[in-house]
């Protein structure tokens, strides 16, 4: 009998930790071309279809054939946005065994996505393309002044931009995420599951914080100094080509719906769980209503740059720590 249990609590948990973080998969693919629509509409345009810009995007580029990058370690540099998307779905994951206490917590949710913004830095660091070379050339010939000065690639300027936005850009959202947990002083997710933060006055704060934050973690305009087209040509993420692509793709799309379905889990207390399908309903009704937020501020945006950045940054980090001190004292 207790093994049959065991066997059962067994399948349970691993049809969470893979059939909803494909759900959200599926439904992710749609996200992009929902953004252009949206996006056109306001600038007057008509726009992709809603399939092209993610969901057929991501077989266009699986039939394409993957060039070998130019890297000093390519096959780590190739590996990159696979471990992305494995780190961006045990996020998911992890929100739907709430009682998995070893990592269904605060400290492993924000652990993770550390690691998936690091792999950015990684990227450019072993960019090596020539396009990247930055203009004009540094006079390398002997006699010449400039023989000890650093040179630097676009790829390698975009790591150092990563570098910034998760030391500092990226600071309030983690800050946002911490607020529904300091009224229960615990760490795990299942102390926050049936329990609204979202309608306190703290909860409103922590709400502007995290969507500031979620627009910077998902670098979108006007947070997409890193991979900016204007000067850095793609960034990190240039050289890759065929089904890596695809996978860059991929993670950036899961990462839309997973960051929306945490604010849903944290905030307003709705796990997605296996056993009660209308809370993954609910829980990615609310996922999807982040995308559209982005796509809006995105519309109305330049990029910007540090200048801009750090200010909206302090001003999001600022509206954490108000969100913070209210949920101390129980507002």
């Amino acid at each position: 009998m207790f093994e049959n249990i065991l066997t059962l609590e067994t399948f349970e948990i691993i049809l969470s930790m893979i059939g909803i973080p494909l759900i959200a998969f599926a439904i992710s693919t749609w996200i992009p071309g929902i953004q252009r629509k949206i996006q056109a509409r306001i600038q007057q345009r008509k726009g992709p279809s809603i399939s092209s810009p993610g969901f057929w995007a991501i077989f266009k580029y699986l039939y394409k054939e993957a060039k070998e990058p130019v890297s000093d370690l390519p096959k780590l540099f190739k590996f990159m946005p696979l471990l992305s998307f494995i780190i961006v779905w045990m996020v998911l994951a992890l929100t739907t065994v709430v009682h998995f206490h070893i990592l269904s917590n605060e400290i492993g949710i924000i652990g993770l996505l550390k690691i998936e913004e690091m792999s950015y830095i990684i990227m450019g660091s072993l960019a090596s393309t020539v396009m990247g070379i930055r203009m004009p050339f540094i006079d390398e010939c002997k006699g010449s002044g400039y023989l000890k000065t650093i040179k630097i690639t676009l790829g390698q300027l975009s790591a150092v931009r990563a570098f910034k936005m998760i030391t500092v850009g990226s600071f309030p959202f983690y800050l946002a995420t911490l607020l529904p947990f300091i009224p229960h002083k615990s760490i795990f997710l299942n102390n926050l599951i049936g329990n609204s933060f979202l309608f306190t006055l703290g909860g409103l704060f922590g709400a502007l914080a995290y969507i500031i934050g979620y627009i910077i973690m998902t670098k979108d305009y006007p947070f997409s100094i890193m991979h900016t087209k204007a000067d850095v040509i793609e960034g990190p993420t240039m050289e890759y080509s065929g089904k890596y692509r695809a996978f860059y793709l991929s993670v950036k799309e899961l990462l839309m719906i997973t960051l929306g379905s945490l604010f849903a889990t944290l905030y307003l207390g709705i796990a997605p769980d296996i056993l009660n399908p209308i809370t993954i309903v609910m829980n990615f009704a609310v996922a999807l209503v982040f995308p559209i937020i982005s796509a809006v501020v995105s519309a109305y945006t330049p990029v910007f740059t540090f200048r801009q950045v750090y200010p909206v940054s302090l001003f999001a980090t600022v509206l954490g720590l108000i969100g913070a001190l209210l949920a101390l004292l129980g507002v």
